[in-house]
């Protein structure tokens, strides 16, 4: 996986070469983190992101945008005794990602989308007693991003983002769930993350 990692990298190293002009920079942020599929609902584990970018064309309104990042991802319920509720669970799953975006906009407001590959280097899982050993969880993650964000100025800006697994970081048996469109995504565990972001852009670029 590393190597197929490396080589994903490497590719699109190249397309962002072959372009004219390309600016840097990095970013990083804050993420609301659940698991479709783990029969807890709500974005209660605080996760993060942070890393680096190059981006083609910065002047244009078409952008290409190549990205290599640590992601903090994972599920969260806690406990509400005051309901006698005292179930208790935690999943932390930690990433290597390479987001590839196109973004598209004025010098204000732009959208992005794209896919993302990522590696699970380190997951962590724990249920209302102790840590448990987490089991068949997915080294390589395939991602949908979507995302809207703000140029506050020519160094920074902000970022909103919708990051969706595309396949599940985790399979076992169907769940029937009471609205048919929930069994689109019915095999397995599959991450949500919702991003808030600060990117920042080296002022000199590159020709």
């Amino acid at each position: 996986m590393k190597v197929r990692l490396l080589l994903f990298a490497l590719l699109l190293t190249t397309v962002v070469s072959a372009q004219q002009t390309f600016r840097a920079g990095l970013i990083a942020g804050v993420s609301g983190c659940q698991i479709h599929g783990d029969s807890y609902s709500g974005y209660h584990q605080l996760g993060y992101v942070g890393g680096a970018f190059v981006q083609t064309n910065p002047d244009a309104q078409v952008q290409f945008v190549m990205e290599l990042q640590y992601s903090k991802k994972g599920s969260r319920k806690l406990t509400n005794p005051d309901i006698g509720d005292y179930t208790y669970f935690e999943l932390r799953m930690n990433y290597i990602e390479v987001p590839l975006l196109v973004r598209y906009g004025s010098k204000r407001i732009f959208i992005e989308g794209g896919a993302s590959l990522g590696y699970l280097f380190k997951v962590r899982e724990w249920d209302s007693f102790s840590e448990i050993t987490p089991r068949d969880f997915k080294k390589t993650e395939l991602s949908a991003v979507l995302g809207i964000g703000y140029h506050i100025n020519e160094k920074f800006s902000v970022d909103f983002r919708s990051v969706n697994s595309l396949l599940p970081v985790k399979k076992f048996g169907p769940i029937m769930y009471p609205v048919w469109y929930q069994d689109l995504f019915n095999m397995g565990m599959y991450n949500n993350v919702v991003t808030l972001s600060v990117i920042y852009t080296l002022p000199n670029g590159k020709e």
